[in-house]
């Protein structure tokens, strides 16, 4: 470890793609000290990911943007062929979309490729790669391909190779977001001890915060203009600045929720926080009764010898959301290809309208069936955001009117004439969503649609697919969060162990007792949470007292 304690200094820092732009962040200073920890967040849009990259000094050369103002790591400053070697050893960043920062083929040679450039002898390299494979329980990818890696899978290989070279600053840009909620817990709760042993420097970019609060001290926020807003002790922040936070579009800790309930003196602790006796009960729902829309009966689909899932059986009716879950690497994504006719499975049946789906044409199947990708740029084709709306549709005033209305809808008014390439994660995605809500469709897939988005937008996105699956539209929808799941789904799907492990209301699942929450790497909601520390209370009470 160097002997700096000023690690990174940040100056009066500005930064736009093109010079005649408005800036993507603006005049932000800052100071990070050796084995400090912070959390950096902020809207989505605000230029946090740019800001990440500019503080690795990736940026603006790699993409030719405009900077002013000074970046110091080590008292030396960012730019320049000089520290570009300094900087590689000693300032790692893990990108929002980890295939960004791939460049080999499988995995463990993914890792050794840094370890290559900061010229780790070959005996170390191979006990490197697999202390950090263990660490992050991912020795089972060593050999595989990176390509057929799941996102969550992949965004655990980003994690691997950074950590593998060991820097003194470590910045993670939404670190847990393709991650199945156990595992997310998991990482971060492995990084603080990381820390604590290795005691490097630690900057997160990140929406959910429930695991991060608790334990990270400072909190920088910036603006929706990317501008520095607030910066502070996470405590004081979260208890004396939330109406501030909420404003901004930043997701305050439920736990932040549940107190204000028991009239309970502040905490970020949940441990904390279920020690007080509280009369809560989850919200049941009515479950949707609308016809069948999709049938799926035997579906399997396999990748060579390996198969994915098989015999899977569901359906989805009109005016329904329904929330497909499970651990990383189970198929997920897959199955909604499956559905959306992108992939042959295996066997098994699909009906859409009592009509197998393989007869129908395609552009019949996309005026009934919308499908928006886990990576939006997927399935971006027009030159600009406003463009890409109107893609497929007969412009008129009418559709046009649509379009303009979910520009506003979704915040992306002031981005109409930009390419969908050129705009956030957290803007691609909610372009993603909102280009699908241009056609009427009667099934809509979603993979991850809130994935990057602040509280805000989040909100306003899952308002929006309330409002159409009011109009009868099938929603089926992967998410790794189960808060959402709670307050949103009608119905859940496990998939766990290559099979529909359940299939039924989210109080049915979080209220069971056969271990499936744990096994399928889910978490509980906090209330569920709270409701089961109450019953082992309880039930420990019960025997104390016999």
């Amino acid at each position: 470890m160097q002997a700096f304690d000023d690690l990174l200094t940040v100056d009066q820092l500005s930064f736009s793609y093109e010079e005649d732009e408005k800036p993507v962040f603006q005049n932000i200073s800052f100071e990070l000290q050796k084995g400090e920890c912070a959390l950096l967040l902020g809207p989505s849009g605000c230029g946090k990911s740019s800001l990440a990259l500019c503080l690795n000094g990736l940026y603006p050369e790699a993409c030719d943007g405009i900077q002013s103002g000074h970046v110091f790591l080590f008292q030396k400053p960012v730019t320049g062929a000089e520290t570009s070697e300094t900087i590689a050893q000693h300032a790692g960043v893990v990108f929002q979309d980890p295939d960004q920062q791939f460049c080999m083929l499988t995995v463990e040679d993914e890792i050794a490729f840094g370890l290559e450039n900061l010229q780790v002898p070959k005996e170390e390299m191979a006990e490197k790669i697999d202390a950090v494979l263990e660490k992050l329980r991912i020795t089972h990818l060593k050999e595989k391909t990176i390509s057929a890696l799941s996102g969550g899978q992949k965004q655990k290989v980003a994690l691997a190779c950074i950590l593998a070279m060991e820097p003194e600053l470590i910045m993670l840009d939404e670190p847990t977001s393709l991650l199945d909620p156990y595992s997310a817990r998991e990482f971060v709760h492995m990084m603080k001890d990381l820390q604590q042993e290795k005691g490097f420097s630690l900057l997160v970019i990140e929406h959910q915060l429930e695991e991060w609060t608790p334990w990270i001290e400072r909190t920088i926020v910036l603006d929706k203009s990317g501008k520095k807003a607030l910066d502070g002790r996470t405590k004081d922040l979260f208890q004396h600045e939330a109406e501030s936070l909420k404003e901004l579009g930043i997701a305050i800790p439920k736990v932040c929720d549940l107190q204000e309930k028991l009239s309970m003196p502040f905490t970020l602790s949940k441990e904390t926080l279920f020690k007080e006796p509280f009369a809560g009960h989850a919200e049941k729902k009515e479950a949707p009764s609308g016809k069948s829309v999709l049938e799926i009966s035997g579906l399997s689909f396999a990748r060579g010898q390996q198969t994915i899932f098989k015999n899977i059986s569901f359906s989805l009716r009109e005016g329904s959301l329904t929330a497909l879950v499970g651990p990383n690497g189970t198929g997920k994504s897959t199955l909604l290809s499956v559905l959306a006719r992108l992939m042959k499975p295996k066997n098994g049946k699909i009906l859409l309208y009592d009509k197998p789906l393989q007869s129908y044409k395609e552009t019949e199947l996309r005026k009934r069936m919308g499908f928006v990708f886990q990576n939006p740029e997927h399935q971006f084709v027009a030159g600009t955001v406003y463009d890409e709306l109107l893609f497929g549709q007969k412009v008129n005033a009418e559709t046009e009117k649509k379009a303009q209305h979910l520009l506003h809808r979704f915040g992306l008014a002031h981005l109409a004439d930009h390419h969908p390439f050129a705009i956030s994660q957290g803007q691609k995605r909610r372009l993603s969503v909102a280009t699908m809500l241009m056609h009427d469709v009667k099934v809509l897939l979603l993979d991850e649609p809130t994935f990057g988005q602040d509280a805000r937008t989040a909100a306003e996105c899952m308002d929006m697919i309330q409002r159409i699956k009011a109009e009868g539209t099938a929603v089926l929808m992967i998410t790794h969060d189960m808060e959402l799941v709670s307050s949103y789904a009608d119905s859940v799907l496990v998939l766990h162990d290559t099979g529909l492990a359940f299939d039924g209301s989210p109080a049915q699942l979080f209220s069971q007792e056969t271990g499936l929450v744990q096994k399928a790497k889910l978490t509980l909601p906090l209330l569920y949470e709270w409701m089961a520390y109450q019953k082992e209370v309880r039930d420990e009470t019960a025997v104390t007292s016999h």
